[in-house]
Protein backbone atom coordinates (compact mmCIF):
# COMPACT_ATOMS: atom_id res chain seq x y z
CA UNK A 1 0.00 0.00 0.00
CA UNK A 2 1.38 3.64 -0.69
CA UNK A 3 1.72 6.37 1.70
CA UNK A 4 -0.56 8.94 1.34
CA UNK A 5 2.51 11.83 1.95
CA UNK A 6 0.17 14.46 1.95
CA UNK A 7 -2.05 12.67 4.41
CA UNK A 8 0.72 12.19 6.26
CA UNK A 9 2.32 15.56 6.16
CA UNK A 10 -1.16 17.30 7.59
CA UNK A 11 -1.61 14.44 10.21
CA UNK A 12 2.16 14.72 11.83
CA UNK A 13 2.08 18.37 11.11
CA UNK A 14 -0.91 18.33 13.45
CA UNK A 15 0.23 16.23 15.65
CA UNK A 16 3.34 18.33 16.39
CA UNK A 17 1.83 21.24 17.26
CA UNK A 18 -0.47 19.54 19.84
CA UNK A 19 2.72 18.22 21.26
CA UNK A 20 4.14 21.40 21.07
CA UNK A 21 0.91 22.86 22.70
CA UNK A 22 1.78 20.18 25.67
CA UNK A 23 5.24 21.31 26.17
CA UNK A 24 4.62 24.54 29.00
CA UNK A 25 1.43 22.25 30.39
CA UNK A 26 1.22 20.80 33.74
CA UNK A 27 -0.22 17.37 33.71
CA UNK A 28 -3.42 17.58 35.06
CA UNK A 29 -3.85 21.27 33.47
CA UNK A 30 -7.78 21.69 31.87
CA UNK A 31 -5.81 23.78 29.28
CA UNK A 32 -4.57 20.66 27.79
CA UNK A 33 -7.79 18.90 27.05
CA UNK A 34 -7.97 20.21 23.44
CA UNK A 35 -4.69 18.92 22.76
CA UNK A 36 -5.05 15.57 24.20
CA UNK A 37 -8.40 15.54 21.99
CA UNK A 38 -6.56 16.37 18.88
CA UNK A 39 -4.11 13.83 19.93
CA UNK A 40 -6.28 11.40 20.66
CA UNK A 41 -7.92 11.58 17.82
CA UNK A 42 -4.34 11.20 15.71
CA UNK A 43 -4.01 8.04 17.45
CA UNK A 44 -7.52 6.64 16.34
CA UNK A 45 -6.40 7.41 12.57
CA UNK A 46 -3.36 5.76 13.49
CA UNK A 47 -4.79 2.67 13.53
CA UNK A 48 -7.25 3.04 11.41
CA UNK A 49 -5.00 4.41 8.31
CA UNK A 50 -1.41 3.28 9.15
CA UNK A 51 1.37 4.77 7.31
CA UNK A 52 4.40 2.33 6.91
CA UNK A 53 5.57 -0.77 9.30
CA UNK A 54 8.05 1.31 10.77
CA UNK A 55 5.42 3.27 13.08
CA UNK A 56 6.08 0.50 15.57
CA UNK A 57 9.65 0.61 15.18
CA UNK A 58 10.69 1.80 18.96
CA UNK A 59 13.53 4.49 19.08
CA UNK A 60 16.07 1.93 19.78
CA UNK A 61 16.00 0.03 17.11
CA UNK A 62 15.57 3.26 14.77
CA UNK A 63 18.42 5.23 15.75
CA UNK A 64 20.38 1.94 15.13
CA UNK A 65 18.78 1.57 11.53
CA UNK A 66 19.15 5.02 10.41
CA UNK A 67 23.64 5.44 10.14
CA UNK A 68 25.74 8.74 10.34
CA UNK A 69 26.77 9.37 7.31
CA UNK A 70 29.97 11.86 6.54
CA UNK A 71 29.47 14.48 3.84
CA UNK A 72 31.35 17.00 2.83
CA UNK A 73 29.77 20.10 1.68
CA UNK A 74 30.50 21.96 -1.52
CA UNK A 75 32.75 24.45 0.74
CA UNK A 76 35.16 21.70 1.82
CA UNK A 77 33.78 21.86 5.32
CA UNK A 78 32.81 18.06 6.46
CA UNK A 79 29.54 17.44 8.67
CA UNK A 80 28.18 14.28 9.82
CA UNK A 81 24.25 14.06 8.45
CA UNK A 82 21.81 11.12 8.38
CA UNK A 83 20.33 10.73 4.48
CA UNK A 84 16.71 11.06 4.26
CA UNK A 85 16.92 7.89 2.05
CA UNK A 86 17.70 5.87 5.41
CA UNK A 87 15.24 7.45 7.65
CA UNK A 88 12.14 5.54 6.85
CA UNK A 89 8.34 6.79 7.00
CA UNK A 90 6.54 7.50 9.24
CA UNK A 91 9.79 8.93 11.12
CA UNK A 92 10.90 10.86 8.15
CA UNK A 93 7.86 12.98 8.07
CA UNK A 94 7.93 13.33 12.00
CA UNK A 95 11.27 14.77 11.77
CA UNK A 96 10.47 17.31 8.99
CA UNK A 97 7.70 18.10 10.83
CA UNK A 98 9.80 18.71 13.84
CA UNK A 99 12.20 20.26 12.37
CA UNK A 100 10.32 22.16 9.37
CA UNK A 101 12.75 25.58 9.59
CA UNK A 102 16.06 23.70 10.69
CA UNK A 103 18.82 24.19 8.24
CA UNK A 104 19.88 20.78 6.43
CA UNK A 105 21.76 19.42 2.86
CA UNK A 106 19.78 18.56 -0.10
CA UNK A 107 20.67 15.16 0.49
CA UNK A 108 19.51 14.93 4.28
CA UNK A 109 19.82 16.51 8.03
CA UNK A 110 22.25 17.18 10.31
CA UNK A 111 22.97 13.76 12.49
CA UNK A 112 22.77 15.63 15.52
CA UNK A 113 19.36 16.99 14.54
CA UNK A 114 18.13 13.92 14.13
CA UNK A 115 19.77 12.70 17.97
CA UNK A 116 18.30 15.82 19.31
CA UNK A 117 14.69 15.28 17.60
CA UNK A 118 14.79 11.09 18.46
CA UNK A 119 15.85 12.64 22.62
CA UNK A 120 12.85 15.13 22.48
CA UNK A 121 10.12 12.39 20.95
CA UNK A 122 11.11 9.98 23.87
CA UNK A 123 10.29 12.93 26.34
CA UNK A 124 7.51 14.27 24.46
CA UNK A 125 5.44 10.88 24.77
CA UNK A 126 6.48 10.67 28.15
CA UNK A 127 4.78 14.02 29.02
CA UNK A 128 2.23 13.03 27.23
CA UNK A 129 1.46 9.92 28.90
CA UNK A 130 1.79 11.89 32.05
CA UNK A 131 -1.31 14.03 30.72
CA UNK A 132 -3.01 10.94 29.96
CA UNK A 133 -2.72 9.42 33.10
CA UNK A 134 -3.61 12.89 35.08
Amino acid sequence: MAIDLKSLWQRERARRAALWGLEDLRPGDDRAKPHLSILDEIDRQDLEQPHGHASLMTIEELRDSVPETPYKSSDGHCFVIVLDQHIPEVWRTRFEAATALAERFPEGSYAHDWRRFLRGWLRDMEHLAAHRLS
